[in-house]
């Protein structure tokens, strides 16, 4: 779910630096010439949405908050082992902008983030990167998947549901072609899925739960050809977090037996799970249930505490779904996968690689995933309010 959210999240947390200069100077630019006198019409997640592809793969500049997110565990044939996340987010600054003329105005920012986990080595990498969105420095095409952010670019291969991802950077980088497995599926009730109480605390989300991944991986100066398994996330809105919400526990996992699941729990202010919490169990066969609130349970069973951000966060998971009588145990790879970021002011978020184990109907299973653990290193409700 990672979270239209978190986008808004980031975004809006910092007062000053970058993005809080940039949406100063806007706001004051169009107050100066006159043209800034109602609210912006920002289209919120409210109803169904007519879903066309390969055009929803591309943005959707009516909504202020979007992000395209894969990511996937993998190896080599000597069996070195990697996690890898690749996140481009677009946040809607002016619906109008100001400069609509100029080649410095700003309509949308973009940032994103990739990372790498070593597990062999047990070494996390992480990069971010910046921009406004002008002169060319970032892109998101609205009739396909074909995003950019500096050297960083998620391309759909016309006519096809082959995807490139490619991201460089000093101490490492990536080089992948992705095809799914098992059909796009929509997430909550037709692809609306509600986040918060209330009109429009939503967001349009699908996923591809298994996309089959190889390529070249490179960590310092070792290069490796590795394949295996994805996910990708695209969601978008123009929603925040509810009145008492503090951050989300977010899980994808990949089974041996052909399944997968997605679960996302609000936290609120005392820790407990909010209502509106839920997930979306796929089948072997590619079609999908939703599990609605209340349909799994999750118990935090050892924790870890970051020596940088001083957050204590949750290291390991029990996971009940009595619907499908899965009983599994969700463990990270490496117990430091904490994203410490800095150029958009101090943000801090866990975002790992996981192992799962337990048993689905009575039978064994293990599989892999990816967990999101954001509101640990301090409440996110400041930087979600308006």
């Amino acid at each position: 779910m990672y979270r239209c959210l978190v986008v808004i999240w980031k975004a809006r947390a910092i007062t000053c630096g970058l993005l809080g200069a940039m949406i100063s100077f806007s706001a004051a630019y169009a107050v100066e010439d006159g043209s800034a006198t109602a609210p912006e019409p920002w289209q919120k997640a409210i109803g169904p949405w007519s879903w066309i592809f390969p055009r929803d793969h591309g943005a959707h500049p009516n909504f202020k908050t979007e992000w395209w997110y894969f990511t996937g565990n993998l190896s080599d044939e000597q069996h070195h082992s990697f996690g890898y996340q690749l996140t481009i987010f677009r946040q809607g600054i002016q619906f109008k902008p100001a400069q609509s003329q100029s080649r410095w105005g700003t309509r949308d920012f973009y940032f994103g983030h990739f990372t790498l986990s070593d597990i062999g080595a047990n070494k996390f990498h992480v990069a971010e990167r910046v921009s406004r969105g002008a002169l060319g420095e970032a892109k998101a095409a609205a009739d396909r998947m074909d995003v950019a952010l500096g050297p960083w670019t998620i391309e759909q291969k016309p006519g096809s549901e082959q995807y490139t991802l490619s991201a460089h950077e000093a101490d490492m980088a990536i080089d992948f072609e992705e095809h799914p497995l098992k059909p796009l599926i929509l997430e909550g009730v037709n692809g609306l899925s509600r986040k918060a109480e209330g009109a429009g605390e939503a967001s349009y989300y699908y996923s591809y739960p298994r996309l089959a991944t190889t390529g070249q991986l490179r960590v310092g100066d070792m290069t490796y050809s590795i394949s295996g398994l994805s996910w990708f996330d695209h969601e978008f809105s123009t929603g925040s977090l509810g009145k008492n919400q503090v951050g989300w526990d977010w899980f994808c996992i990949q089974l041996d037996n052909h399944e997968e699941i997605m679960l996302y729990a609000m936290r609120d202010k005392s820790g407990a799970i909010d209502p509106v919490s839920e997930g979306t169990w796929v089948k072997a066969d590619g079609t999908s249930e939703r599990l609605p609130p209340g349909s799994f349970t999750l118990e935090k069973l050892a924790t870890w505490h970051s020596p940088r951000s001083g957050a204590i966060y949750p290291a390991r998971w029990h996971i009940l779904v009595p619907g499908h009588r899965a009983d599994l145990t969700v463990s990270p790879l490496m117990a430091d996968q904490e994203l410490h970021l800095t150029k958009m002011g101090a943000l801090d978020y866990w975002e790992g690689a996981c192992s799962i184990q337990g048993t689905v109907a009575g039978a064994r299973v293990s599989g892999t995933g990816y967990t999101e653990l954001t509101g640990y290193a301090g409440a996110l409700q400041a930087g979600l309010k308006e």
